[in-house]
C-alpha cells in the first residue's frame, strides 16, 4: 500500500497543517540534501581522492571522507558537483550549515543553474528557519527545472509556514497543470485549504486525491479530521473505519475513532479502540491516560488509579495525570491520599490552580478551613498573578465571616490583576454583604463597563435595586438583558419575577417565580418569593403552603423568623 506522507496527526487540522509545514522544513535538510553521485571528475588528479572519499563514506569514516573530498577540490576548484558533495557531507554529518552554504554558493559561482546546489541551499535555509532565503532557492530551482515536482511541494510548504496561503495555492495550481492526477499535489492543496479553514474546499481536494488512490492513508486521515472539525462525527467514523479496513494497525485512525466514541459517551467502544492500540505493542502513555479517564467516568476507580500510577511511574512530571489520580482518590473516598497527590503539583504546572481548588474542597469537607486558608495563601505567594486563587481565598474568609479579610484579599488581587472582571464582581458581592451599597453599585457598574454582557453583574445590580424598591425600571431592563444572555437560569428568573412583584404586577411576578421555582425547587428564597406573589393575589392557602415548604429547605436564621411571621399573619388573615 502506498503511503504518501509521514503520518503525524495532531488534535486539529489547522494545527496539523501548521506543524507539518514546520516539520517538513526541518526535515528537508536531511531529506533533500543528498550527496550527488559523481562518477568522474574533469581533472584526473581529482578522481583518486574523490573515490577515496566515497569509500571512506561507505565505511562511516566521515572526517576522512571530507578530507579526501577537499583534496579532490584542491585539484579542481571549479568542479560544481564536488562542492555540492562536500556541502552534503558538511551539513548532513557534521551540522556545519555555514560551511555547507558557502560550498553551495561556490558551486553557483561556477554553475549558476546547478539544480542540486539550489535544492540543497533551500533545504539548509529552511532547516535554519531562514524561510525567505529558502523560498528564493526553491523558486530558482523551479525556473531551472519546471518539471522537478519536489521543488513545488517544498516551496508551497514554506509559503504555508509563512502564512502566504494564496501563493501556496497558486504554486500548487501550477504543479497540478503539469501533473493533474498527482495524488500528492491534490493532497497538499487540500491541506492548504484546511489551514485556511476553507473546509469544503479542503474536503473537495482530499476526495479528488482519494478518487485516484482510495487507500491513501494520509488523505483519509485528513478527511476524517475535516469531518471532525465540521462536527460530523458519523462521517469521520466512517472514514476511520475505512482506514482500519486497509490497515488494522493504524494507531492514528484507531486513536481518533476512540476519541469520537469518548466524546459521544460510548465509553466501552472507546475503551475497545484504545485497548487495541495497546495490543499492537504501543506504550503510548497518552493512551493509558485516556483508558484511565474512561475507568474514572465508569466508576472503576481502582483500575483508573492503576493506570494513572503506571503513567506517573514512567513520567513523574505528568502533573495533568497526577491531578486525575487525585480525583480518582477523592471519588474512592481516600481523601488523605488525594491531598498528597494534589500537593505534589507545583505552581508552574497548568494543573496547579485546579489542584488547589480540589485541596480546598477536601479540607472544607474535613472542617479544616484554617489549613485551607494557609494553603491558598501559600499558593498566592507562589503565583500572585492568578486571579482565581484570590477568589478562592476570599470565599474561604467569607465562609468564616471574616468579610474585611475577604475584601482585602480581593483588593490585593486587583493590584496584581487590575481589570480582572471576576475579581471586580466578587469584590462588589462582598461589599453588598458588608452593607456598603454604594461601593457595591460602583463595582458592578465597573464590571458592566468592561463587559456589558456580564449576566451575573446585570442580575446582581438589578436584583439589588428591586429588593430595595429603587430604580425599578432600570432594574427591569438590567434583569431582562441578563435573561436574554442566560434564559434558563433559575436565580435570574427569580430576579425578573421579583422586580415585577416590586412593580406591583403580581400575576406576571407569579408566572416568572413559578418558572424559577421549577428550575430551583430547593431554594428557600425563591420558594418564599413565590409564596409572596400568591399572598398578594389573595391565594392565602397556597402562600402558606409555600412558606411552610421554604421552612423545610434549610433557610438562614433571619429567613426562618420572617417565614414564621408570614405563616402566622396568613393564618390570622384566614380567620
Amino acid at each position: 500500500m502506498k503511503v504518501l506522507l509521514r503520518q503525524f496527526i495532531p488534535v486539529s487540522l489547522v494545527l496539523l497543517i501548521a506543524c507539518a509545514g514546520v516539520q517538513e522544513a526541518q526535515q528537508r535538510g536531511s531529506d533533500l540534501i543528498s550527496i550527488p553521485a559523481v562518477k568522474t571528475a574533469p581533472d584526473p588528479r581529482a578522481y583518486y581522492p574523490f573515490v577515496l572519499s566515497q569509500l571512506k563514506l561507505q565505511d562511516g569514516k566521515i572526517d576522512q571522507a571530507i578530507k579526501h573530498l577537499r583534496e579532490a577540490i584542491s585539484h579542481d576548484k571549479k568542479a560544481p558537483l564536488l562542492h555540492v558533495a562536500l556541502a552534503g557531507l558538511l551539513y548532513n554529518y557534521k551540522g556545519l550549515s555555514d560551511e555547507a552554504i558557502e560550498e553551495c554558493k561556490t558551486t553557483l559561482i561556477h554553475d549558476p543553474n546547478n539544480l542540486s546546489a539550489h535544492l540543497m541551499l533551500g533545504g539548509i535555509y529552511s532547516s535554519l528557519k531562514k524561510n525567505q532565503e529558502a523560498i528564493e532557492s526553491y523558486k530558482r530551482a523551479i525556473e531551472i527545472a519546471p518539471e522537478h515536482r519536489e521543488s513545488y511541494l517544498y516551496l508551497h510548504s514554506l509559503y504555508v509556514d509563512s502564512q502566504e496561503y494564496d501563493k501556496a495555492i497558486d504554486l500548487l495550481n501550477q504543479f497540478l497543470k503539469i501533473e493533474p492526477n498527482s495524488v500528492m499535489g491534490l493532497f497538499y492543496m487540500g491541506r492548504v485549504y484546511g489551514v485556511m479553514r476553507s473546509y469544503e474546499k479542503a474536503e473537495e481536494y482530499f476526495l479528488k486525491a482519494l478518487a485516484i488512490e482510495p487507500s491513501e492513508i494520509s488523505a483519509l486521515i485528513h478527511l476524517g479530521i475535516i469531518y471532525e472539525i465540521q462536527n460530523e462525527p458519523e462521517k469521520a467514523t466512517e472514514v476511520y473505519r475505512k482506514i482500519l479496513s486497509f490497515d488494522p494497525d493504524n494507531t492514528e485512525a484507531r486513536n481518533r475513532l476512540g476519541q469520537i466514541f469518548y466524546k459521544k459517551k460510548k465509553l466501552d467502544e472507546a475503551l475497545d479502540q484504545f485497548r487495541e492500540i495497546q495490543k499492537s505493542g504501543s506504550e503510548d502513555l497518552n493512551i493509558r491516560t485516556k483508558i484511565g479517564l474512561i475507568y474514572l467516568e465508569q466508576g472503576r476507580f481502582d483500575q483508573a488509579i492503576l493506570e494513572f500510577n503506571f503513567v506517573l511511574a514512567a513520567n513523574p512530571k505528568e502533573d495533568r495525570v497526577r491531578y486525575y489520580l487525585g480525583v480518582a482518590y477523592v471519588e474512592k473516598g481516600l481523601l488523605d491520599q488525594a491531598l498528597l497527590e494534589f500537593k505534589k503539583i507545583l505552581p508552574e504546572s497548568n494543573a496547579f490552580d485546579a489542584s488547589r481548588r480540589s485541596i480546598v474542597l477536601i479540607l472544607r469537607k474535613q472542617n479544616k478551613t484554617k489549613e485551607a486558608i494557609r494553603i491558598m495563601e501559600d499558593a498566592i505567594e507562589a503565583k500572585s498573578k492568578e486571579g482565581s486563587l484570590y477568589i478562592i481565598l476570599a470565599n474561604l474568609f467569607e465562609e468564616e465571616n471574616q468579610l474585611e479579610k475577604a475584601l482585602n484579599t480581593l483588593k490585593k488581587g486587583l493590584e496584581e490583576n487590575k481589570k480582572n472582571i471576576d475579581l471586580l464582581y466578587r469584590l462588589g458581592a462582598i461589599y453588598e454583604k458588608t452593607g456598603d451599597f454604594e461601593k457595591m453599585v460602583a463595582q458592578m457598574k465597573e464590571v458592566l463597563r468592561l463587559d456589558p454582557n456580564h449576566a451575573d453583574a446585570l442580575n446582581f445590580l438589578g436584583y439589588s435595586y428591586a429588593d430595595r424598591g429603587i430604580h425599578l425600571e432600570e432594574a427591569l431592563k438590567l434583569i431582562q438583558k441578563a435573561m436574554t444572555l442566560k434564559p434558563d437560569m433559575g436565580y435570574i428568573t427569580d430576579s425578573l419575577g421579583w422586580v415585577y412583584f416590586k412593580l406591583g404586577d403580581y400575576e406576571k411576578a407569579r408566572i416568572e417565580l413559578e418558572k424559577a421555582n421549577q428550575l430551583l425547587p430547593e431554594d428557600p428564597i425563591i420558594t418564599e418569593h413565590l409564596g409572596d406573589s400568591y399572598y398578594k393575589l389573595h391565594r392565602i392557602d397556597k402562600a402558606i403552603e409555600l412558606y411552610e415548604k421554604a421552612l423545610k429547605l434549610d433557610p438562614k436564621p433571619d429567613q426562618v423568623e420572617r417565614l414564621k411571621n408570614k405563616i402566622k399573619e396568613g393564618r390570622e388573615k384566614k380567620k
